[in-house]
This record gives C-alpha cells, structure tokens and sequence, in this order.
C-alpha cells in the first residue's frame, strides 16, 4: 500500500501545484478570461463558509464573479463546489452574482449540471508554446 499511497500523494501535490501555477497566470492576465474583469479579492483567495474562491473578480455590469480552477478534468463535484462559493458569497454580499469554472476538460455530468445554471459559464483552456532558437 506504501507505495500506491506515495503515488496518489505525488500526484495530489503535482495538481495542487499546477492549480497554484494557473491561478497566478490567471491574475497576471485576467482580462483573457472576459474582457472587463477586474479582480476584487486583494490577490489572495476569499473564504467562505464552504472554502476559498480561487479568484473573486468584478466584472464590466460590476457583478461578482467567483472563479474556480480545476488543473484536471472537472467532475459534477468541481460544480456542486462552485455553486456553494456562490451561494455563501450571495449570502455575505448580496447583489448581482455569477460563477466561471476553469478546467482544460470536463466530464458530461458536469456539463450537464451547469445547463441548469445560467448564473454559471463552463470555459476550457489550454496552452500554447512558441519557440525561438538562441544564437
């Protein structure tokens, strides 16, 4: 079990980091998310009552925008986990509210949990490299 058990760590801490590595390439340019957020939360993630928002953003119309980043394939867990963001951060603040979940892929039943929420938008990413040779 020992060493099944080292590899399940490793890899813990491996998506921990990517997500850590994510959320500060988000911050440095949140603008490529959606044009005219603005994040709000100081640069560190807000707790609620549920946990801590990855990033909390205003956008253009001054909504609160409660951003959740997945480095894996999101399961319907990852939008259960954002719907409770939202609705402890409803509850502390009020006023207009909406969520956007990153993940570079998500299962179907995830899909089909955000259909049933207009409040929540579902976007993918992915990286691009360019390549230029030294000397």
């Amino acid at each position: 079990m020992a060493p099944v058990e080292a590899a399940d760590s490793a890899e813990t801490e491996q998506t921990f980091s990517m997500e850590r590595d994510l959320q500060a390439a988000l911050r440095r340019s949140i603008a490529q998310l959606e044009p005219g957020l603005t994040i709000v939360d100081g640069g560190a993630e807000r707790s609620v009552a549920s946990g801590r928002i990855d990033i909390l953003a205003r956008d253009a119309s001054g909504a609160l925008v409660v951003i959740e980043l997945k480095a894996v394939k999101a399961p319907r867990d990852a939008v259960a986990q954002i719907l409770a963001y939202m609705g402890d951060l409803q509850e502390e603040e009020g006023g207009a509210l909406r969520g956007i979940l990153v993940a570079p892929d998500y299962d179907a039943r995830a899909v089909s949990a955000a259909r049933m929420v207009p409040a929540l938008k579902l976007v993918t990413y992915g990286f691009s490299f360019s390549f230029t040779p030294l000397g």
